[in-house]
């Protein structure tokens, strides 16, 4: 099985993804997510006209689990995971919890976060209520659609931010990354 090359990987992204506006290589493409360039331009304040994938919305109720099996409900800004064309179609709407990033500081992975290399989490930068913020991929929860619709007629929910288009190609591609990985070379072999 051969590797693939970073031109090899430069030019799939290019034929996957569209180059976007001011960018006139697939490098600068690729480098414009780098979180120290898209601290100020990936979240925009205004949410779109109508709801779309990457849509911020506060509050949303969140569930864990204790070692002992027993539920811990809690509520955060959540992120919309589910594609924008399903969102008018389907039952259920799937997002994952906007933290602030300091919430996060007891990883060993904290200081990279802002940098957007780690796969369990999308870094948004300031937003929401001004501080840095970060998406956990890892963390998904399926909601009903007509219950969230329902809380934002009512005023209990409120659409906070979309993602810019510099945005969503980024949302996209960590979700990607995080969700769509080949397996480990051994498991392919016995696929």
């Amino acid at each position: 099985m051969a590797g693939i090359s970073l031109g090899e990987l430069i030019k799939f992204f290019n034929e996957v993804f569209p180059i976007l506006p001011g960018s006139e290589k697939p490098e600068q493409a690729l480098r414009q997510f780098h979180a120290e360039e898209i601290g100020v331009i990936q979240v925009i304040r205004s949410p779109l006209q109508l709801w779309a994938q990457g849509d911020i919305l506060e509050p949303i109720p969140f569930i864990d689990w204790t070692e002992e099996g027993e539920p811990v409900f809690w509520e955060a800004p959540g992120m919309i995971m589910t594609s924008t064309c399903d969102l008018d179609r389907k039952e259920n709407i799937v997002l994952c919890p906007c933290l602030k990033l300091t919430e996060l500081k007891e990883l060993s992975a904290y200081k990279s976060i802002p940098e957007n290399t780690i796969f369990d989490f999308l870094f948004l930068g300031k937003c929401l209520t001004g501080d840095e913020w970060v998406v956990d991929l890892s963390h998904p929860m399926t909601l009903p659609r007509q219950r969230i619709e329902k809380r934002i007629e009512e005023g209990n929910i409120s659409r906070k931010h979309s993602l810019t288009d510099k945005g969503w190609y980024l949302f996209i591609t960590k979700f990607a990354i995080k969700y769509l990985r080949s397996d480990d070379f051994e498991t392919m072999n016995q696929r």
